[in-house]
């Protein structure tokens, strides 16, 4: 099969970098391939991309070695030396948030805006559109706003926008970050049906390796701008020393990979095949596993339902009753809510996009009044309390960063906050210094916050925020463009936060495995309502309700019920610690 893309002996430095992001890399993918590449925040994959759409060299400079050649099928194009009007032709780029590459108000619009200005003939565009409509699924979009879509729509809408200049090559910079588990799907399927029915060739960048797993035909892992394996998912992520890599650079692999592998190493068992699927894994740990039930419930499940029910008696920081909010156009994206947060909680508060988790956050910041209703931080009205005021009390980190950053260093970015409420200069330092290294930025203090990759612009942002001390912290989807090295260092840093500071931690997230690891308490939301409240393991156990709302029971979970078809009867688990310790039961 022909090649579609071919790279040989590429490198690249950013003008303002001292050293090359991409250190001579060789790759050649074919027409109709599925590659997922993977690798660490900052470790280049956004820029190796860009040398294959022309953003680099055309628009983004440097110093660039070695040539990546792409083509339609027919004829040969040498990136570096051809117009990216015609390279766009090529090469499709969908970015992690769709919304920066929207150019007009609606959907229809949208998909004719890049083939008109190639100035196609009418019938051309129309049938164009037809056919990116058909590929993707939306035709029931087609007369909406681009903005009143959910994060699902406007990825499927980013990529039949893409489609309509008939590209051969598809590239998507995690585009299911955003997305809740039912949205990431509809994506993935509708990429996963490009490839097979229409031979395009697609890369993907993607931390959320449970569900992309299944769909790519050759896995390649990148750090430090080479690549340093690559092959078939199987094969990768069966390899125990490209596993051991993958741990090295901070990448985890798929949840069930992972337990099979410390299974078989514990007890030494022989695994017949790594599996891709939750049923795949089911299957072969119950082929591999004596069926012994195991009746007892972790003990942790057990302090949690015990907490829960004694918040009442702990200091209420947060309390909301009958709060709505409605937008200036006519949404109402809150509709009566109550709740009460306490003192020291750990609280996780789930839900599908446009379900209003974000918006009540920005409530309880205060950046948003209520429409009716009242809420309350630390026994003050926030409609009382100045932007000032609440920053010493709350403090919010944002799921797009770059909202957050505004400095011209890193340094000078985290010093903000405690300087603008009058710390004194020791503090002021004393506190940047605590956050850089909490942040592991100790290497960035001097360096541009715009010029670092999406992960670690996220880190600064949390670390502005911690600079500040607040006794409520905020975190809307933390996990947005973080690798699993990442991730667990911020999440274990909230929960040291809340176990050793006593500080108050609500974190918003379609991560479910996240918020079944970290969370006490988990809040559900739909359709800006709050359907369920309760201890994080009793929320989980609820499938049909996590149905209704387009969420899904974190993969260790999944596994467990999987293993009921096969006859074995074990506790609810929510992470994958919990469940080895069941294996040590099943097994002793």
């Amino acid at each position: 099969m022909k090649d579609s893309i071919v790279v040989e002996d590429l490198s690249f430095r950013y003008e303002i970098a001292k050293e090359y992001t991409l250190k001579d890399i060789n790759f050649r993918a074919k027409l109709g391939e599925f590659v997922l590449l993977i690798g660490p925040s900052g470790c280049g994959k956004t820029t190796f991309i860009n040398t294959i759409n022309g953003i680099i060299p055309h628009v983004l400079k440097g110093i660039l070695k070695g040539d990546v050649v792409v083509s339609d099928g027919e004829r040969e194009y040498l990136v570096k030396e051809t117009q990216i009007k015609t390279l766009a032709t090529i090469v499709g780029t969908v970015f992690q948030d769709p919304e920066t590459q929207f150019f007009t108000l609606s959907v229809l619009s949208e998909l004719a805006f890049g083939p008109e200005n190639l100035m196609l003939p009418p019938e051309e565009i129309r049938r164009r559109i037809e056919f990116a409509v058909e590929a993707t699924g939306i035709k029931h979009l087609l007369q909406k706003s681009v903005f009143d879509l959910s994060g699902g729509q406007k990825q499927r809408v980013a990529i039949a926008s893409a489609l309509t200049m008939m590209p051969k090559i598809l590239i998507l910079d995690e585009p299911t970050a955003n997305l809740d588990p039912q949205g990431a799907k509809e994506v993935l399927r509708v990429i996963d049906r490009l490839v097979r029915e229409l031979n395009i060739t697609v890369i993907l960048i993607e931390h959320r390796l449970e569900e992309v797993s299944k769909y790519a035909d050759r896995v390649i892992v990148m750090n430090k701008g080479e690549f340093l394996a690559e092959g078939p998912p199987r094969k990768v992520f069966g390899d125990p020393q490209i596993v051991d890599i993958l741990y090295d650079i901070g990448i985890r692999p798929p949840w069930h990979i992972e337990i099979l592998h410390k299974i078989s190493k514990k007890y030494n068992l022989e695994v017949p095949e790594i599996p891709l699927t939750i049923e795949e894994a089911a299957r072969i740990l119950a082929r591999i596993l004596p069926n012994r039930n195991v009746a007892d419930e972790p003990p942790r499940l057990r302090k949690l339902e015990e907490t829960y029910n004694s918040l009442s008696n702990r200091r209420k920081v947060i309390e909301i009753r009958n709060l709505w909010f409605v937008y200036p156009d006519g949404t109402v994206a809150l509709k009566g809510i109550n709740l009460d947060i306490y003192e020291g909680e750990f609280v996780g508060i789930i839900g599908q996009n446009g379900s209003g988790k974000s918006t009540l956050c920005l409530t309880l910041l205060g950046l948003y009044r209520p429409t009716h209703g009242y809420v309350k931080v630390l026994g003050k009205d926030v409609s009382k309390m100045s932007i000032a005021e609440m920053s010493r009390s709350v403090g919010m980190i944002f799921q797009n960063p770059d909202l957050m950053l505004f400095q011209k260093t890193v340094w000078s970015e985290i010093a903000f906050g405690p300087r603008n409420v009058g710390l004194s200069e020791d503090e002021v330092a004393r506190r940047v210094e605590e956050s850089l290294k909490m942040m592991r930025l100790e290497e960035y203090r001097d360096h541009s916050p715009r010029a670092l990759s999406r992960g670690q612009r996220h880190r600064v942002a949390v670390a502005s925020i911690l600079s500040m001390r607040p006794k409520i912290l905020i975190a809307d989807e933390p996990t947005t463009g973080q690798d699993y090295g990442s991730c667990k260092e911020y999440l274990e840093l909230l929960r040291r936060l809340n176990e050793e500071q006593n500080m108050t931690i609500i974190v918003v997230s379609h991560s479910m495995d996240i918020i079944g690891k970290y969370a006490k308490r988990v809040i559900v939301m739909k359709d800006g309502r709050i359907l369920a409240d309760g201890p994080t393991h009793k929320i989980y156990e609820n499938i049909n309700m996590l149905r209704e709302t387009d969420l899904e029971q974190p993969r260790v979970m999944q596994i467990v019920e999987e293993l009921k078809k096969y006859g074995f009867d074990l506790p609810p688990v929510l992470t994958a610690e919990e469940f080895l310790n069941v294996v040590d039961k099943i097994m002793w």
